[in-house]
């Protein structure tokens, strides 16, 4: 499936039967009569007339793409790239890539390719919008028949292109807070809960910070419920385990940013407990071992290590050993993927904690070629693709991007290159 890399998220609404307004993330169309959405998982596919087939996803580029001039044109550059590539391996290019601005001011890239052949015959025509304000969305359209023709009928619809502004207010952080805060007194009590400030509230030693669930309930209006609720149970959780007595068979480990180990070390400025165990995995990333339980995890504390009664180089071991017995095995886990597709696991917790099992992943880069780069953009996320060229790697970084703006366990943006030596980051 073309742009089957493009995996970010989208809202849509369900069956369209007449023209009518579709919302895809930030970005909204007015899709006619003959379009029905027919997979609510990304990449989001709608069908149309005639069997023509749509993908589509939204994007949101880091905040360099648009901090300056050069900044969007290093983009647009990209999109041109990744549009021309993809139009050159469909078949033969019969509409020229090209460019126009939309009445809101949104650029619209496009070109157009047609193959005819034994083992594959139709059109791919691509769209590309990109956003006065930042977000990027791109959409296929495949099917039967004359691209001219079909491009003629299909470009119209963007003139209906909207875009949704702005991060939230003040007001909207501060009832959010005190929604998540209320949640949190009708378990813990009203004297355990205290807000500290928007998107903050302590919990009696602890700090609860909401950053991350916001932000994912503004991009997914539709699970913001289910999420909240699952973030106030993990802090209630992580409240009453962190008196429970730790078990070796609980130790997990899991990588966070480095600056992780900071973040902590600020919250006591007293500077009374040393750091908490970590180990280093590749350029801004290191290795941190927690508790688990079945609905929460939690740090694992000095007192945790005293009773383990274990050296931190067996621990590490022992979370490793836990970790492996723990997940599916990544040869069943990871299927090859070719050049220009991107492969995803998703799901576990640990998820992103394969990369430290490194021997596994020795057989699928093998069958990629040689070629296997990973990003971690959510604790639960793990991308891989089998293409290191310039292109390649900018679109798992977007796509990466993207999922990271939308999880509410954001964790990297780093990309990191499987080597017989170890994982290497890549710039």
């Amino acid at each position: 499936m073309r742009f089957a890399m493009l995996l970010a998220g989208l809202a849509l609404t369900a069956g369209v039967a007449r023209a009518t307004e579709i919302r895809l993330g930030s970005l909204s169309l007015d899709w006619p009569a003959g379009y029905t959405l027919k997979s609510a998982q990304a990449p989001f596919e709608l069908s149309g007339p005639q069997g023509l087939k749509v993908l589509v996803t939204v994007l949101r580029p880091g905040p360099s793409a648009n901090a300056s001039a050069e900044g969007r044109a290093r983009m647009q550059a990209t999109v041109d790239r990744m549009l021309t590539e993809q139009a050159a391996k469909a078949g033969k290019v019969v509409l020229p890539l090209a460019h126009e601005t939309l009445p809101d001011g949104t650029a619209l890239h496009f070109v157009g390719s047609e193959a005819s052949g034994l083992f594959k015959s139709g059109y791919l025509l691509q769209y590309a919008l990109l956003s006065p304000g930042g977000p990027l969305a791109l959409l296929t359209f495949e099917g039967k028949g004359d691209a001219a023709a079909v491009h003629a009928d299909v470009k119209g619809f963007f003139n209906s292109v909207q875009w949704e502004a702005g991060e939230g207010s003040l007001a909207e952080r501060t009832a959010f807070t005190e929604r998540a805060a209320a949640l949190l007194r009708a378990q813990l009590g009203a004297d355990a809960v205290a807000i500290a400030e928007p998107l903050t509230l302590k919990v009696g030693d602890l700090q609860a910070n909401l950053d991350r669930v916001w932000g994912y309930c503004r991009a997914n209006a539709a699970g913001c419920d289910g999420e909240l609720q699952r973030y106030v149970q993990g802090v209630v959780d992580v409240r009453k385990n962190a008196i429970a007595p730790v078990t070796r068979d609980a130790v997990r480990v899991a990588i966070r940013p480095a600056d992780y180990i900071d973040n902590l070390l600020r919250g006591d400025p007293d500077k009374k407990r040393p750091p908490p165990l970590h180990w280093p995995v590749a350029d801004g990333l290191v290795a941190v071992p927690f508790v688990d339980s079945p609905r929460s995890a939690r740090l694992l504390s000095d007192g945790d290590v005293k009773a383990l009664g274990l050296t931190p180089d067996q621990i590490f071991d022992l979370a490793l050993a836990n970790l492996r017995q723990s997940l599916k095995p990544t040869a069943d886990a990871a299927r090859p993927v070719k050049p220009g597709a991107l492969g995803t696991l998703q799901g576990d917790y640990y998820e992103t904690s394969r990369v430290l099992l490194r021997d596994d992943w020795a057989s699928l880069t093998r069958a990629q070629q040689g070629v296997l780069v990973v990003a971690l953009p959510a604790k639960d996320v793990l991308l891989y693709g089998a293409d290191a060229s310039p292109a390649g790697l900018e679109a798992l970084r977007t796509l990466a991007r993207e999922v990271s703006r939308r999880s509410p366990g954001q964790l990297s943006d780093v990309l990191l290159r499987w080597t017989d030596s170890g994982w290497q980051a890549v710039r």
